[in-house]
């Protein structure tokens, strides 16, 4: 859905689109851009490549009120906020259409704060956007973080989660071509071992909902597992058949051979084989279990 009103973003952003570019690609995906005259950024070694200021994106986006806020005022923000800090200043609760975070809050010692500002300073039906290192980033920021922290944040939290992807990222971040894998409906695990030597970030977009509000989360594969062993428990069954977890397609295959041993027997080597074999051509050809949506 379209942009408008009052965006925050952490910190001033570094853009690296130019008008032609950011007109094209509105075409392409249906945007109305509104008729903003078009202003260089900043900066200007990114000036120099015609690349656009952040106020002038935003504004195209339509976006009419745009608020930066940093720990200093190096960078001439519009407001001063630690995202260490316990409490979110009350001019700031409740106040933005959109609370980007483009890659900030990594950098933040109190990870878990940063979060909770995001959250009370969204409005009810606004979006909240990030984009946060996750693999091949050391010494970027304190953290690397893992899609499932926004995921059980953000639903702990009472909000609605509209995508979370896993980004793999060429070395020319600005301008290379990212791989996107869809997270948030795939079985939402990978084996460890299983990213490349490229740069792997999370995207995660939310929408709050009128008594959305920081909650602390429970990991979501723990959660599941608590629930299927109680759920088991009350009903006087193991949680697992043959070793595998009854509510799995291998468990419910296991389940209706029960009684049949050799059979039985037979489908245990074949989800070891099929295992084995799935797991070395993801390793091989560095494939990851998750829905692609795209190259970009």
């Amino acid at each position: 859905r379209p942009f408008a009103g009052a965006v925050v973003t952490l910190g001033r952003q570094h853009v690296y689109i130019t008008a032609a570019e950011t007109r094209e690609m509105a075409r392409q995906h249906g945007v109305t851009l509104r008729p903003i005259p078009e202003q260089l950024h900043r900066e200007p070694q990114l000036a120099a490549r015609g690349f656009l200021s952040d106020d002038c994106l935003l504004q195209m986006l339509g976006f009419e009120r745009i608020i930066r806020v940093d720990y200093s005022d190096y960078e001439a923000p519009d407001a001063i906020l630690d995202l260490n800090a316990p409490e979110t200043p009350e001019a700031l609760r409740g106040a933005f259409d959109l609370v980007l975070d483009s890659g900030t809050i990594e950098h933040v010692f109190d990870i878990a704060a940063a979060l909770r500002h995001c959250c009370r300073m969204v409005k009810p039906g606004g979006r909240v956007i990030h984009l946060t290192p996750s693999s091949n980033c050391v010494e970027h920021g304190f953290h690397s973080v893992s899609p499932t922290l926004f995921a059980d944040f953000y639903e702990a939290s009472q909000f609605e989660l509209n995508r979370v992807d896993l980004c793999r990222i060429p070395i020319d971040l600005p301008r290379g071509i990212w791989t996107v894998y869809d997270y948030l409906h795939s079985p939402r695990f990978i084996v460890l071992g299983q990213l490349d030597d490229q740069i792997w970030f999370t995207f995660c977009v939310v929408t709050a909902h009128q008594n959305s509000a920081p909650a602390v989360p429970q990991q979501w594969v723990y959660v599941n597992a608590w629930k299927l062993s109680q759920a088991r428990q009350a009903a006087g069954a193991s949680a697992t058949l043959g070793g595998e977890p009854v509510d799995s397609r291998a468990g419910r295959l296991l389940q209706r051979l029960e009684g049949r041993p050799l059979l039985s027997r037979i489908a245990k080597r074949l989800i070891a084989s099929w295992r084995l074999l799935a797991n070395w051509y993801r390793v091989r050809y560095k494939k990851l279990p998750y829905p692609l949506v795209g190259r970009f």
